[in-house]
């Protein structure tokens, strides 16, 4: 690739900017020449209408058209004029140059006008008669015109000179700069330039350059840094020989190291074989061991379902039982006034056999069977009240079925069940809140809900209180039904709490508790409610449940 010259490239790039500043100070030059003509010739013409101003006026008012048109082509024949026209007082001609029309110059502002290529100066003529107290009178106007051409004539001689000048000068300075690069930067350069191209790398510390000038310039301060260079290369070579000794040393030492890797990969690699063998036994007894797990599992959680189902049949039966117990004190009493009224009737019968019944004997007769058949209508209809609450609530434990359930109305139901398990207590159950609360649902599982949380209280909340207190209540909103349940038992700890719907937690172990009722809780309300139920508890400060489910949608 050949090489450019950097001094020629700046010549040039010097002489380019030098003739294009050039052009564009003649242009700028040109221009204040041409306004600078214009100007004079402008000012030339208004003097000249100041001048001849008495004297045409007064020809004009003595109506000398022959002095007025002497006036007028002696102005013509002046060299910076090229157009005259004089108008009376009413815009009429009165003289205008030859070979021009009228311009219609009179209906203009007086002062300095321009025409198409013309410009010049418009002036009013005022005669005045010489009394000062008479004003001057209009006798009308005069233009004097000049035009462009006469203003580039004038420029034309400045002009060459101006081109002439600048032409000399461009060709001056290029010799002057050109002999200056070439005296002060390319003949240095090129010597520097053989100079490094002399340099023997192999013996750097006798390369030193010999400066190419002797002012301190940037070419001396250039030659002294390759010098330094030269000295620092020096020792980095000295560096790199000693680096590459220590490098052959080092690859030596690692092909050593190298083959004894190898010896001990080769044993790893037996050791890693035969520890994948064993890895691979332990993954089929893992295998064995899984699905005997899975099994387990399996059977755990059948195990698990049993005894939920368990524990709800024994609810139930609990529940049996206890109604059981309560039907039997109105049936026993029923009994009781069947037999007395068929004695009764026995022995109306026989005195009436025996033709001996009195009117007392009727009267007395009427009154007991009154009495023992409005006995047997009360503890009737009492049994009546148990029988169909104890069926309707074992029918909604045993079955899935969804129908309308009135929160609050099947809560007592609930409790007239569970009466049997208040008797030796003084326990009270109180409802707030919305208690025409309606929802379609799954009555079984409300059944459920109602029947462990107070059990859950009778069991564990009252070991040594006789009168506790059990509140339910109901709310809603647009989307879910919130049911919350508290009693003031005596609580559960913080750790208790964490745990407390686990299955198979209770404090009553070895007492009858199985660990399954808030187990079977919480399964009910996130399982068959599709909602979520929450514990709030603290020592000595009962229990706080928080129930909540969508609204079912039917």
């Amino acid at each position: 690739m050949a090489a450019v010259s950097i001094s020629r490239r700046l010549l040039r790039t010097v002489l380019t900017s030098y003739v294009l500043l050039t052009i564009v100070i003649m242009i700028i030059h040109s221009f204040s020449t041409q306004f600078m003509v214009k100007s004079e010739i402008t000012e030339e013409i208004q003097q000249l209408e100041r001048t001849i101003n008495v004297s045409l006026s007064q020809a004009i008012w003595e109506i000398n058209d022959e002095q007025t048109d002497a006036i007028g082509r002696g102005l013509t024949e002046m060299s910076f004029v090229q157009a005259v026209f004089i108008y009376d007082e009413n815009g009429q001609i009165i003289y205008q140059s030859e070979g021009l029309e009228d311009m219609g110059l009179a209906s203009m502002e007086v002062g300095q006008i321009e025409y198409e290529n013309y410009f010049g100066s418009l002036a009013t003529l005022n005669f005045s008669s010489g009394n000062a107290s008479i004003s001057p009178n209009n006798v009308g106007s005069i233009a004097i015109l000049s035009n462009n051409s006469i203003v580039y004539s004038a420029m034309e001689v400045q002009l060459w000179f101006s081109t002439l000048s600048a032409l000399l000068g461009v060709i001056l300075i290029s010799y002057l700069i050109k002999y200056l690069f070439h005296t002060l930067l390319t003949t240095p350069l090129e010597d520097l330039s053989h100079n490094i191209a002399r340099i023997d790398l192999d013996n750097l510390t006798e390369a030193n350059l010999t400066p190419p000038t002797s002012h301190n310039d940037e070419l001396f301060m250039l030659a002294r840094a390759f010098n330094s260079m030269l000295s620092k290369l020096a020792e980095y070579k000295q560096h790199l020989e000693s680096a590459q000794g220590q490098l052959i040393e080092a690859n030596t030492q690692l092909d050593e190291q190298n083959a004894y890797l190898e010896v001990q990969v080769s044993n790893k690699t037996a050791i890693l074989s035969e520890t994948v063998d064993k890895l691979a036994t332990q993954k089929q007894t893992l295998e064995l061991n899984e699905k005997e797990l899975i099994k387990s599992l399996d059977q755990l959680k059948k195990a698990q379902n049993q005894l939920v189902e368990s524990e709800k049949m024994a609810s139930l039966g609990g529940l049996v039982a206890g109604i059981s117990h309560e039907i039997n004190t109105p049936v026993g009493i029923g009994v009781t006034a069947v037999s007395y009224l068929r004695e009764c009737v026995q022995s109306l019968q026989h005195k009436i056999d025996s033709k001996s019944l009195t009117q007392t004997d009727m009267t007395k007769f009427l009154a007991d069977a009154n009495n023992c058949t409005s006995l047997l209508s009360t503890n009737l209809d009492k049994a009546s009240q148990l029988i169909q609450s104890f069926k309707e609530i074992s029918v909604d434990q045993t079955s899935e079925a969804q129908r309308d359930v009135d929160l609050v109305g099947y809560l007592n139901e609930v409790l007239v069940s569970l009466q049997p398990k208040f008797k030796r207590h003084n326990h009270q159950i109180n409802i707030t809140g919305d208690e025409k609360l309606i929802v379609f649902c799954q009555a079984g599982a409300i059944s459920q809900i109602y029947t462990n949380l107070i059990l859950n209280s009778l069991i564990h909340a009252f070991p040594d209180k006789d009168d506790g207190q059990m509140t339910f209540n109901f709310s809603h909103d647009n989307d879910n039904i919130t049911i919350t349940y508290q009693d003031d038992g005596v609580g559960l700890s913080e750790d208790s709490l964490e745990i407390l719907f686990e299955p198979f937690y209770t404090t009553k172990r070895g007492q009858g508790g199985s660990g399954l009722g808030t187990h079977i809780l919480y399964n009910i309300v996130s399982q068959a409610l599709n909602g979520k139920i929450s514990a709030q508890s603290e020592l000595g400060q009962g229990l706080l449940y928080t129930i909540e489910f969508p609204l079912p949608k039917r």
